[in-house]
């Protein structure tokens, strides 16, 4: 059964192996596959914001591109509870339907429920515009603004 989700790549659309993903084309991977950093299979996640976390760069704030994606095929569900990630799946085959562009990523993160969108902001690179669009949603997104876009620790 199908299954759609987001995936977050390198600006350039690498993923962490240096592979290569285009939009509407469609990957496959051979073998057993298996959910983890050691297994085998493309990984993506049900929502955008727990995406970013996962992309293949290494700074506290990401700049990223996400991608709207169909998993397929052989598909293996893993979850990170220490962390509070659910719903991430690895799988043998992934479709890119489409690449978001910011406006669309920043549209759509100012449509998640508190926990959500701490989640993102603690993860995304905002410009000093797109942080005013966060502020006031919460007490919980506004110290997470403060503490990793504005850097006040």
């Amino acid at each position: 059964m199908a299954i759609k989700g987001y995936k977050s790549f390198d600006v350039d659309h690498t993923n962490c192996y240096n592979s290569y993903f285009e939009e509407g084309k469609s990957y496959h991977v051979e073998g057993q596959i298996i959910y983890g950093v050691h297994g085998n299979g493309i990984h993506f996640a049900k929502r955008l914001e727990d995406t970013i976390r996962f992309s293949g760069t290494s700074e506290t704030l990401k700049d990223v591109a996400i991608a709207e994606v169909i998993g397929d095929g052989i598909i293996v569900e893993g979850y990170d509870h220490y962390n509070g990630y659910y719903d991430l799946y690895c799988c043998s085959d992934l479709e890119v339907v489409k690449f978001l562009t910011r406006e669309e990523i920043i549209s759509h993160a100012l449509t998640l429920g508190e926990f959500g969108m701490e989640r993102f902001v603690s993860q995304f690179r905002l410009e000093s515009d797109e942080i005013d669009l966060f502020m006031g949603k919460s007490i919980r997104v506004d110290n997470a603004l403060e503490y990793y876009q504005r850097g006040n620790k």
